[in-house]
């Protein structure tokens, strides 16, 4: 049963990764366009989708990663329960991906609740994109 926990948690954490990857992009690109609407710059910027259209992008892409990285989470614990004998043991990897999971769910709530959209949610996007980057540079000298 281990294994197939195991083969759930890569795959469902590995889409929300791309997906998640996929937010980050639009979002970079939101900021781009952004900057040169601001500046009054024609150029290359002309060919990026709307503000709106990069917006809707990056919510959608971070509300359908965000239940992918849940399940992942989920899974996880049950696959570390198995072989472990413990759900959470406290390292660096499972208290990064918490924190993920976290700013993810603070972006989808402030997108929700207080109607924030555009640049701010841009910038939170890319955040928790780099702390994936981090997690895993971080942890991969860990598993060798």
């Amino acid at each position: 049963m281990a294994n197939s926990y195991l083969i759930v948690h890569i795959v469902a954490i590995s889409l929300s990764y791309i997906i998640f990857l996929v937010a980050s992009f639009t979002a970079l690109l939101y900021l781009i366009q952004d900057n040169n609407l601001k500046k009054k710059r024609w150029g290359p910027s002309r060919r990026l989708p709307d503000l709106s259209v990069l917006d809707r992008l990056n919510y959608r892409s971070i509300g359908l990663g965000f239940p992918m990285l849940t399940l992942a989470i989920i899974i996880g614990y049950l696959w570390a329960k198995d072989t472990r004998g413990a759900y959470w043991n406290w390292n660096a990897r499972e208290v990064a991906t918490l924190l993920l999971w976290f700013l993810y769910a603070i972006i989808l709530h402030v997108r929700l609740s207080s109607r924030m959209r555009g640049r701010k949610v841009a910038f939170l996007s890319i955040l928790a994109f780099l702390v994936i980057i981090i997690t895993l540079f971080s942890t991969c000298r860990g598993t060798r």
